[in-house]
């Protein structure tokens, strides 16, 4: 039971979102003995660097937490885990995390310590302005990628981060909507959203994956220099299966981008098969 409730505390089903760290190395197909290692002592620094910004964001958003349907049933919310606790675990990973950067080198533990600053200004300030806390949830996964192309020394183009940025503006857009959505009051505890503000969200997180859609079959074809023309009618149709699963509410109206993953077959599927034909036409071009 101890052991299950830290294990809440902590998220670690969340630590999926740091495996966007290897995506530079991914795409650069630069793979050596240095680069992996630099790659997982990244990925487990951002692991537990995550979890600590997740226990203080619960701690600062306790009270806003025991008003939610869901989220009152949060570790510290229920109150089966007291704060003083939570926040000496959150000191412990902190310090493992900045430790397994500065070892990695010195930019990559800069970068940890920008991402940490960013969380924290997030927990105490920036969740609460209005459009400002949806920059500020996409510039986590942003970090991320920058920290990914730096331990792994691997260059990243301009017409890929464009991509990954109306990307994750959108995943963190469609957050504030489900949030509205699920909102039993009109103004949402702990944010600058009301219930009424669902419909403008709605449009813009459409907009930004479409725009990234299209970005995508730009930064395929000039950057990546793929012209096989079933690759991109595969990766249009799999883009769109990906996002029409990702945003239908009607099965799933979980505001945790991980949950609405994890738990939609459909979504996984196309996942798995975008996923692979980007290995597939890389491997081709190996040959």
């Amino acid at each position: 039971m101890l052991k299950n409730k830290y294990l809440r505390l902590i998220r670690p089903k969340h630590w999926i979102k740091n495996l966007i760290i290897a995506l530079p190395l991914i795409l650069s197909n630069n793979f050596n003995a240095s680069s992996l290692s630099n790659l997982g002592l990244g990925i487990i620094s951002f692991c537990f660097l995550a979890s600590a910004g997740y226990i203080l964001n619960d701690i600062r958003d306790v009270e806003n937490d025991r008003l939610h349907p869901i989220k009152r049933n949060r570790p510290l919310a229920s109150g089966i885990i007291n704060i003083g606790s939570a926040f000496y675990l959150s000191l412990i990973l902190i310090t493992g995390s900045l430790l397994l950067s500065f070892i990695i080198n010195k930019w990559a533990f800069l970068i940890s310590f920008i991402y940490f600053i960013t969380n924290y200004y997030y927990s105490i300030k920036g969740k609460k302005i209005r459009f400002i806390d949806i920059v500020l949830l996409s510039s986590f996964y942003l970090i991320r990628i920058f920290y990914g192309a730096i331990i792994c020394d691997v260059k990243i183009t301009g017409w890929f981060i464009a991509t990954i940025t109306l990307a994750v503006l959108s995943l963190s857009t469609n957050k504030r909507f489900m949030e509205c959505l699920n909102s039993s009051v009109k103004d949402i505890p702990g944010r600058g959203y009301s219930a009424d503000d669902s419909v403008f969200l709605q449009i813009i997180m459409i907009n930004f994956a479409m725009s990234s859609i299209v970005l995508l079959n730009i930064h395929a074809y000039f950057v990546l220099n793929i012209t096989n023309s079933i690759f991109f009618v595969l990766l249009n149709l799999l883009a769109a299966s990906i996002s029409l699963f990702y945003f239908d509410q009607s099965k799933n109206k979980s505001e945790d981008p991980v949950e609405r993953i994890l738990k939609n077959k459909g979504l996984l599927v196309s996942l798995i098969f975008f996923v692979g034909i980007y290995f597939y036409e890389m491997i081709i071009k190996v040959k």
